[in-house]
């Protein structure tokens, strides 16, 4: 749990508590979800529809598939996929070093430590999780 400091409410972060190659389980608030590719951020998560912003492999990983809860992180966690596959658009890569956002991008495996080890230290961290190639 953490603290929100402005408003001096608590916030439980979601974990991700399995991976395997086309699955991502999320566990938050008490209920569970399974998605394929997933968004996740301090009070939720949900399916990541690449179709909604034109995100492809190439070019990548775009700044409207996240600017839906940047407000609400501090850190952003990005995944390349599985397989390394998935890359991040350049002009991302400009944006969050332009805005000072921290940011990891990893494969998935890795991305998702990462995210579960930042939630427990109770950051106030997002992620893009694609769960195949």
């Amino acid at each position: 749990m953490t603290e929100n400091e402005e408003t001096n409410t608590t916030i439980e972060n979601p974990t991700i508590s399995h991976l395997s190659w086309g699955s991502i389980k999320i566990s938050h608030q008490g209920k569970t979800f399974t998605l394929k590719d997933a968004k996740v951020w301090p009070s939720g998560a949900k399916s990541w529809d690449w179709g909604e912003t034109g995100t492809r492999h190439n070019p990548g990983i775009q700044v409207a598939d996240f600017e839906e809860f940047l407000d609400q992180i501090d850190i952003l966690v990005l995944s390349n996929g599985m397989n390394n596959v998935l890359q991040v658009a350049p002009e991302t890569h400009k944006y969050l070093k332009e805005k000072g956002i921290r940011f990891h991008e990893l494969n998935t495996k890795r991305a998702v430590e990462v995210f579960n080890e930042l939630s427990c230290q109770n950051q106030r961290v997002g992620g893009l999780f694609h769960s195949t190639c």
